[in-house]
């Protein structure tokens, strides 16, 4: 009977084997996530330009030197014989499960962040009206309100349907405000054999009531909430509602022969764009009484001016962000970068900051935070190999944006080979962590993000028209 080796010996040539098992298990482990990473994940896109997942290169790297270690240990342990029981292959194999769980731990690190699909509503074909635009409600009950030229519909925090508010019989939705503040979103709806629109509603966005409805004739562009006012424009004149109970405040006559283009509603004044005998000139009427302060003729370009924010007063002309002081006079006026005002350019204004996605030669889109106190350019934002920017908005998770509060965070969805959730600090642009991959959504040209909700904005109807992501579980 052969005499068993001393003790040290033995339990050495058990750690020989126990580590060969542990080093073959994370290697045929990573060995497996590579072929998937690279059969499933990869994009037709080159790995130089962002087409590999992301922790490929890292993990083939620890699959070579996983492999090579435990071929290593398995030719210490068959060139030396080493010594083996039952017991000890048995816990050779068992800490060699044990190690899978680190070793994915270390996966997850690699390849960061991601989210895919969680829940969604049907797609509602092509029958359905053109989507307008959507409203955030109360960012505790993560609700969303999504708007069609059929009809308005509020979701809860869960995605299923709340309310609905139909199209008037042979009418439609002409237009919606961009905000909703104190919760009442503004309408413009057409009744049969009008034009669009000639009714201005507002809707309570949580439980979808009509606060109050005003019939006026020959309303123009898009409605605007903002303080305590409701304000439209139409064909002759600026009105102002206020916005709780609807009673006409003022009533404003545009200048002989202007052409209302856009209206903007803010605390302490309304700004007005209109095409004049002059050319395109920016007018600002008094919050109370709906005289006319100051008017402003703007620069025009390649691209038609914009009004960015009615209190600070601030405008985009030619390419370049306006600042206005009390008196109309410009008080700052940005000269690069060259800001965009057509196209599928994305805004975001937050805490008195404008931010915009940039054209930045020919090279893609980067983001650029402009202040609307003083039109300092305050930073600009690259995306690593992500050439495009969908959609910005103020992280709900930690509070809405608005002139009372502050933005925690912006939330930035950008497109390259892979399309990917940035958040970034206000204040210098700087990432807040790394990136989240979103894998395998079906976004259209056009949508909103509301905290972790895709509003869809794409007129055919054939993709979900909300749905939610939600961490990754698996690979």
């Amino acid at each position: 009977m052969a005499t068993p080796p001393p003790l040290v010996e033995r339990l050495r040539d058990h750690v020989r084997l126990t580590a060969a098992c542990a080093f073959s298990a994370v290697a045929v482990l990573y060995a497996v996530l590579c072929v998937k990473l690279t059969v499933v994940d990869m994009t037709d896109g080159v790995c130089d330009f962002g087409g590999c997942p992301r922790g490929l290169g890292p993990l083939v790297g620890w699959t070579l030197l996983a492999g090579s270690a435990a071929g290593g240990l398995w030719w210490w342990v068959v060139k030396g014989r080493a010594y083996g029981s039952g017991v000890g292959r048995t816990a050779a194999v068992a800490v060699a499960l044990v190690a899978l769980w680190p070793a994915w731990l270390g996966f997850s690190w690699l390849r960061g962040p991601h989210m895919d699909l969680f829940s969604y509503q049907a797609p509602q074909g092509q029958a359905a009206g053109k989507p307008l635009g959507s409203w955030a409600g109360d960012p505790a009950a993560g609700s969303v309100v999504r708007a069609r030229e059929d009809g308005v519909t509020g979701y809860d925090g869960e995605g299923r349907h709340g309310w609905s508010l139909p199209a008037p019989a042979g009418g439609a939705v002409c237009a919606m405000s961009a905000e909703a503040p104190s919760g009442t979103g503004l309408l413009t709806l057409a009744t049969a054999g009008s034009g669009c629109g000639n009714r201005l509603v507002a809707v309570d966005v949580a439980s979808g009531a009509q606060r109050w409805t005003r019939e006026l004739p020959k309303l123009v562009g898009k409605p605007s909430a903002g303080g305590s006012l409701a304000v439209t424009a139409t064909a002759d004149a600026v009105l102002a509602h206020d916005l709780a109970t609807g009673g006409e405040l003022w009533r404003s006559p545009l200048p002989s022969g202007a052409v209302a283009v856009e209206v903007a509603a803010g605390p302490e004044r309304v700004l007005l764009l209109a095409r004049t005998d002059r050319g395109v000139e920016l007018f600002a009427l008094g919050a109370r009484t709906g005289a006319v302060a100051w008017r402003f003729p703007m620069p025009v370009g390649y691209e038609a001016p914009r009004i960015v924010s009615a209190s600070p007063a601030a405008a985009v002309g030619d390419g370049r962000l306006l600042v206005f002081d009390e008196q109309g006079r410009v008080r700052a006026e940005s000269q690069e970068p060259y800001v965009p005002t057509t196209g599928g350019t994305e805004w975001l204004v937050a805490d008195d900051v404008l931010f915009a996605s940039v054209p930045e030669r020919e090279e893609g889109e980067v983001l650029a935070a402009f202040s609307l106190k003083d039109g300092r350019h305050l930073w600009t934002r690259a995306f690593e190999h992500d050439w495009r920017v969908r959609a910005l908005a103020a992280d709900g998770r930690t509070g809405r944006a608005g002139r009372t509060g502050r933005t925690g965070r912006i939330a930035v969805v950008t497109q390259g080979a892979y399309t990917h959730l940035w958040h970034l600090d206000p204040r210098t642009g700087n990432p807040d962590g790394e990136s989240t991959v979103l894998r395998g959504l079906r976004l259209g040209e056009s949508f909103a993000l509301h905290g972790r909700t895709f509003v869809n904005l794409d007129g055919d109807g054939r993709l979900p028209p909300l749905f939610d992501v939600a961490p990754t579980i698996g690979w």
